[in-house]
């Protein structure tokens, strides 16, 4: 914000001859040469004609709300650094460990596609998942008929309408489900996997899983460690 302007209508010579001297390298005003400014003002004035108490509670006005305004500014600056700062080392808190999340992304990769959980509120009559590209093309409808109320996994094949091998990548999975008098319910998703790295995106820090796909900080709902999970399953 410049204040050169929006002061001239109650500052005297003295500043305005002041201003445009340290200006020249700056056209905006900072509170120390705001504060110099009002020095010189009072240092000039005329004994016999001096500054009207309006104008000079004015001028302190206009400095307190400077300062104030420049120390907002400082503050938030070094909040926000702070807050960046925290969710990196938060995000690098999870790197090895298995999170899950919400979420409705598949990956597939070398022929294998991730799987998704959903949770049905109630019993449904009929539940479909709509498999659907990154252009947003719908390439497969997988109908799973009646399902009882609770969480359940969804494992795709991989394949599209006619039973071809679709490319490796990402694809959204939308759940749709009707419950036996013919109302739609919603259906809750979540995705998993072992976070291998971090990304930055539009300034905030994405965890990066095994199987491609990403996840934020927020969305998480479960962290497991992966060593103690992968014991686990050697043992069974």
């Amino acid at each position: 914000m410049s204040y050169s302007s929006g002061i001239d209508g109650i500052l005297g010579q003295a500043e305005k001859e002041f201003a445009s001297t340290s200006s020249s390298g700056n056209d905006d005003l900072g509170k120390d040469a705001f504060l110099q400014l009002l020095v010189t003002q009072l240092s000039n004035q005329d004994p016999l004609n001096p500054m009207e108490d309006k104008e000079f509670v004015a001028e302190l006005s206009q400095f307190s709300s400077l300062e104030q305004l420049t120390n907002l500014n400082e503050g938030m600056e070094d909040l926000i650094d702070a807050t960046k700062r925290q969710d990196l080392i938060s995000a690098v808190s999870f790197m090895g460990k298995e999170v899950t999340a919400s979420g409705d992304v598949l990956s597939k990769s070398n022929g294998k596609v991730s799987d998704l959980s959903f949770t049905l509120e109630e019993d449904a009559s009929a539940l479909l998942i709509n498999i659907i590209d990154e252009s947003g093309n719908i390439v497969r409808t997988v109908d799973l008929d009646a399902m009882e109320a609770g969480t359940h996994t969804f494992s795709w094949d991989g394949l599209d309408y006619v039973g071809n091998e679709v490319e490796d990548g990402l694809y959204a999975a939308a759940v749709a489900a009707e419950t036996s008098d013919g109302k739609i319910m919603l259906v809750s998703t979540e995705v998993s996997g072992v976070v291998e790295g971090i990304e930055s995106s539009d300034g905030q820090y994405l965890l990066k899983l095994d199987n491609g796909r990403t996840v934020d900080f927020i969305s998480i709902t479960n962290v497991k460690d992966s060593s103690a999970v992968s014991d686990n399953a050697d043992e069974s």
